[in-house]
């Protein structure tokens, strides 16, 4: 157990607001009554916010309920940052695969719902509580006791420590290093999609992270492959008008194409950027935005047209899109279609493209 070591579109009729919703740490804390053995889930490859979220809601869980917890995954974890988090941390993360779900009384799920292409449910189960900010599906997110979906928060972290801080729990410094980093990456240390939840959380954490942590895992080691695979992009990368796009085309790593995409962002009178990669048969998207006109969600809609996947919230965004196979045939078919769409989206489909180097 952790404590033995240690802007957004219309409501969708499942989502509320921070402003809307005091917190509900209490209903949440009913739906575990009476169990003694909890399994929290999230999205394939798990991500900082996902990781922290399930961190903090572990610790909430067997600190007020005396509950034992544990922290399933599908996937892969890629990126050196996040490797670096779960090793600083000592986050006990154990592939889905591995588990016994019969042991278990109690579920919950982190950073994703149900519905989502990333996120997989066993059929088996049926989920006590969902605690995420992201835009629920379009077919429905399933249903649980008890949902916390609030779309204006900019990362589950956030309502995860907000929960604790209700609670007057004091959250070991590895928790509130994980909840901590989390928010930053989700809410680019409170430079988009903030809400004054996120910056409350933010500030209560960060007088009690660990800093010599934190800083290893924002800054780990980077082996030389991690180089070239950005030369490549670089080489690949077309700008038309606001409009920054590129295709890794197979990768070995699908995290790559969202951490181009955070890079990319920074180039010189860019309002939009999309990435994509071909992965193990599912084409990953990532979408991000220096623009507040439009969101990232309502843009991915238009641009995959029922193809796969999606989700995101203000101006961060990511889709998958499996495939039949990953012959160049099938991929180059489906990048033209979806450069086609992105271009007319954007009001592009005029502006001549340009090389990036």
């Amino acid at each position: 157990m952790i404590i033995a070591a240690l802007r957004q579109p219309s409501l969708h009729p499942s989502m509320t607001t921070t402003l809307q919703t005091p917190s509900r740490v209490h209903e949440l804390l009913e739906a575990f009554e009476g169990r003694s053995r909890v399994l929290v889930l999230s999205h394939n490859n798990p991500d900082p916010d996902s990781m922290g979220g399930a961190f903090g809601l572990r610790f909430l869980l067997e600190k007020q309920l005396g509950v034992s917890t544990s922290f399933g995954y599908r996937g892969d974890i890629f990126r050196a940052e996040n490797l670096e988090m779960v090793r600083a941390l000592g986050i006990g993360i154990v592939r889905l695969e591995d588990l016994d779900l019969a042991r278990f009384d109690g579920f919950a799920m982190v950073d994703t719902q149900p519905g989502f292409g990333h996120t997989f449910v066993p059929p088996s189960i049926q989920l006590d509580a969902v605690v995420d900010h992201h835009i629920p599906p379009t077919q429905g997110a399933g249903p649980s006791k008890f949902r916390d979906v609030r779309t204006d928060v900019g990362a589950t972290c956030s309502i995860i420590t907000g929960y604790i801080m209700e609670l007057g729990l004091e959250p070991p410094p590895r928790v509130a290093t994980a909840l901590l980093y989390g928010i930053r990456t989700d809410t680019a240390d409170l430079s988009r999609n903030t809400s004054p939840l996120d910056e409350r959380a933010y500030l209560y954490l960060l007088q009690r992270a660990d800093r010599a942590a934190l800083a290893s895992i924002a800054r780990p080691a980077l082996p030389s492959n991690y180089f070239k695979v950005f030369r490549q992009a670089l080489n690949e990368t077309r700008v038309h008008g606001k409009l920054a796009v590129c295709s890794l085309g197979h990768t070995e790593n699908p995290e790559i194409v969202a951490e181009y995409a955070d890079l990319l962002l920074r180039l010189e009178g860019t309002e939009w950027v999309v990435t994509g990669g071909l992965y193990k048969n599912t084409y990953y998207v990532s979408v991000r935005a220096n623009s507040y006109g439009r969101d990232a969600w309502s843009l991915l809609r238009e641009v995959l047209d029922g193809e796969g996947s999606y989700g995101g919230h203000g101006t961060v965004g990511g889709a998958s899109i499996p495939l039949a196979d990953e012959s160049p045939r099938t991929l180059r078919r489906l990048e033209r279609r979806l450069y086609q769409r992105l271009l007319e989206a954007l009001d592009e489909d005029q502006t001549s493209a340009k090389r990036l180097i």
